[in-house]
């Protein structure tokens, strides 16, 4: 009733719940004027108020909507699609979970589509900040219960002072209502779960740097928010600074949210400092941003905006053996990682390594990639890695990156034994065991792993060569010979091997130095840039003899000898392959003296010799047969068949060629699968089969281009050739 209001008597305060109880069935018969009180039964005092009590309104507590707001179309989408079946739980309210790392715009999210929504939800909104990322402590539970029972209408002396009394309150307050209530920043599931109305109809968001998981049980949708699509974080760096000049810098715009690393806080501190700097081009704040050491300082300059603020909170919330593992990965030099690394890092056993990583991924300081792959964000990197500079001594530093090289650098000496089980190796490992760690079943798989990890083992060598680890360094490129040979990738292998050519310069190793020149030339014996292959071949073969190194020195003729080839002197590489093979077998070496033997081969099949070619041919193919390399044989088969090709004989050459691309395909050699593939076609056109010989062109073209292969263009001539095309454009 209107005006009545119950007061404490003499036996104290009544009980919370009967603030809500049903009301007696009374009536009133007869006539009455004014105001009329009909009670059955009192107890304690009764004040009686005469007029009528503004009602409380609704609670509108939700802050404005992100005033700007790009993108985030999937998670909008996915946030309403969470809300579908809510009507089957009647008894329990919708309950979202939105996570990640700080900075990475989740409230801004949340706010964006509870404004969207919040007209469904007619009985108001209530927000907290249960402030996980306070340098003091979180709010408390009854703190945030107390503030909504108040926004609800309670009036301050009803307000229990007791938990469960304030939360058996607030259940009761919200039985039957549409409310949504925002948490924000919460530190762990009994924050929120104490703070859970009891109506079906109400919904509640979380945001949170943690992983939550104890709301699962409690019926939680959890969104894990991902920084920004490029496009995205392009297109709020553009409406903050004006989209007039990242469109006169396009590329420098791009490289600025690259920088980024597309997460919003990074964005929008980086277009702070241009919108209030008119006159500075994009550009000067990439080369500001470029150097890793400043970045994350130069991005947080601002206290209001700081990334690096963000990040320090998540950081002060681990234990110390989570915080040490964190460190230590701000020394890993790739982007990702699984657990064996992880434990490789912090010098710990694998299963403690994967419970840390877990307990970090909780945090929102690493991201799951998937089974036992995890990633630091590129500024979370630089975070950990600042933090390992501030805490850890030199020799700590220097020492978890030196294990994490050896791990890297053990599994790839596994793998290339694995594809070339005969090849002659320099590098101490691989007289050792292989590690237990890893094991290949089939050259292809250990062939798919180092291509996998070439990402992981460049930066190994980058990482090893900047601090002086330069037998590292260079053995690390050894390592990578299989993966290069087979899957080329040609940027990476000369890169990596101009940075091992100068650490073996700084090796004690005599072996080091022609070794990795012999290795940077046969780069540029498939970039068919045969003249300087040749002279690096020179200087290999040189420094191999003075330094008694006969396999060397066989190999460095040898590689001489197919720079001959390209530059169209098959007589001068006759005779460097007559000194290699020479060489191999003075020494009974038998896999050179196989080698040797496919090389003649090609020199004879150049000479015009073609019967004496394919008799060197066949005994190649039986050598390496014995041998069991099936990588050899393919080029073996492939030279065969050329020769038949060159004989007039283009059906025997498309037996050979499609056994050698049979071979390619099992092990996943797939510049030899491009090159048999073209060769293959010109057969097959010789035989008539001019669709065959089309698409195996198609094929060959397909790869060569992925491989970023200089025979690219002249397939695809020929291809237009073949198809009775014009000029091909490129």
């Amino acid at each position: 009733m209107p005006g009545v209001e119950p007061v404490s008597g003499a036996e104290g305060k009544k009980e919370n719940s009967k603030l809500f109880a049903t009301p007696a069935a009374n009536e009133v018969s007869g006539t009455v004027s004014g105001p009329a009180v009909q009670a059955q039964s009192i107890h304690g005092d009764v004040r009686i108020n005469v007029g009528a009590r503004q009602e409380t309104p609704p609670p509108a507590q939700l802050a404005h909507a992100p005033a700007v707001f790009i993108g985030r179309h999937a998670e909008l989408a996915r946030l309403d699609g969470f809300l579908e079946g809510q009507e089957h739980s009647p008894d329990s309210p919708a309950l979202v979970v939105i996570a990640g790392l700080g900075g990475v715009g989740k409230s801004s999210l949340a706010l964006k589509w509870l404004h969207g929504i919040r007209h469904h939800y007619g009985d108001g909104q209530l927000y907290a900040d249960l402030r996980a990322s306070a340098p003091d402590s979180p709010v408390s539970p009854g703190e945030v219960l107390e503030r909504f029972l108040r926004a609800l209408g309670i009036a301050p002396q009803y307000v229990p002072a007791v938990l469960d009394e304030q939360a058996t309150l607030f259940r009761s307050a919200t039985a039957g209502r549409r409310l949504i209530i925002m948490l924000d920043d919460a530190f762990s599931a009994a924050q929120v779960r104490a703070v859970l109305p009891a109506s079906g109809g109400s919904l509640v968001v979380v945001t949170t740097r943690r992983r939550l998981s104890g709301l699962v049980v409690d019926g939680a949708r959890v969104l894990d928010l991902d920084p920004l699509s490029h496009d995205d974080a392009l297109g709020l760096l553009g409406r903050m600074v004006g989209t007039e000049r990242t469109h006169a810098e396009p590329e420098e715009a791009r490289e600025l949210v690259t920088l980024c690393g597309r997460l919003p806080i990074a964005v929008c501190a980086s277009a702070a400092r241009l919108a209030l700097r008119p006159r500075w081009p994009i550009r000067r704040l990439v080369g500001e941003l470029s150097g890793a050491t400043r970045r994350l300082s130069l991005m947080s300059a601002d206290d209001d905006i700081s990334p690096q603020a963000a990040f320090d909170v998540s950081y002060g919330s681990l234990g110390d053996d989570e915080a040490r593992l964190y460190r230590m990965l701000g020394l890993h030099p790739g982007a990702d990682f699984g657990s064996g690394v992880a434990a490789a890092a912090g010098d710990i056993d694998q299963p403690e390594a994967f419970r840390l990583l877990d307990e970090l991924a909780g945090a929102s300081l690493v991201q799951e990639e998937g089974d036992d792959r995890f990633r630091l964000h590129e500024l979370l990197r630089l975070h950990a890695h600042a933090k390992a500079e501030d805490i850890d001594t030199d020799e700590e530093r220097r020492a978890a990156f030196t294990r994490i090289a050896h791990w890297y650098l053990r599994a790839a000496v596994a793998a290339d034994r694995v594809v070339l089980p005969g090849r002659w190796h320099v590098g101490p490992l691989y007289a050792q065991a292989p590690p237990s760690y890893v094991t290949f079943e089939e050259p292809a798989q250990a062939l798919d792993w180092l291509e996998s990890e070439l990402p992981n083992l460049r930066a190994v060598v980058v990482g090893a060569h900047e601090r002086k680890l330069h037998d590292l360094a260079w053995w690390t490129c050894e390592s990578l010979w299989a993966v290069f040979l087979n899957r080329k990738h040609y940027s990476t292998w000369v890169e990596t091997h101009e940075l091992g050519l100068a650490s073996a310069r700084e090796s004690e190793d005599p072996r080091a130095v022609p070794r990795m020149l012999l290795a940077l030339a046969t780069a540029y014996l498939n970039l068919q840039e045969f003249r300087r292959a040749a002279e690096m071949c020179r200087q290999a073969a040189a420094l191999a003899h003075a330094s008694g190194h006969d396999l060397g020195e066989a190999s460095a003729l040898d590689s001489l000898g197919v720079a001959h080839l390209g530059m169209g002197e098959p007589e001068e590489a006759m005779a460097r392959f007559e000194q290699a093979l020479a060489i191999h077998r003075r020494i009974g070496q038998s896999r050179g003296v196989a080698l040797l033997t496919r090389r003649m081969g090609e020199a004879s099949r150049d000479l015009g010799r073609y019967d004496e070619a394919v008799r060197w041919f066949l005994d190649a193919y039986s050598l390496f047969g014995a041998l069991s390399e099936r990588y050899n044989q393919t080029r073996v088969l492939s030279g065969l068949g050329r020769t038949h090709l060159l004989a007039g004989r283009p059906a025997d050459a498309v037996e050979s060629l499609t056994e050698a691309l049979s071979l390619a395909e099992a092990i996943g050699a797939r510049y030899e699968q491009a090159d048999i593939g073209s060769s293959l076609a010109e057969a097959l056109a010789r035989t008539g089969d001019r669709a065959g010989a089309l698409g195996r062109l198609a094929r060959a073209a397909e790869i060569f281009t992925e491989l970023g292969a200089p025979r690219r263009e002249d397939v695809l001539r020929r291809l237009d050739e073949l198809a009775g095309g014009g000029p091909r454009r490129a």
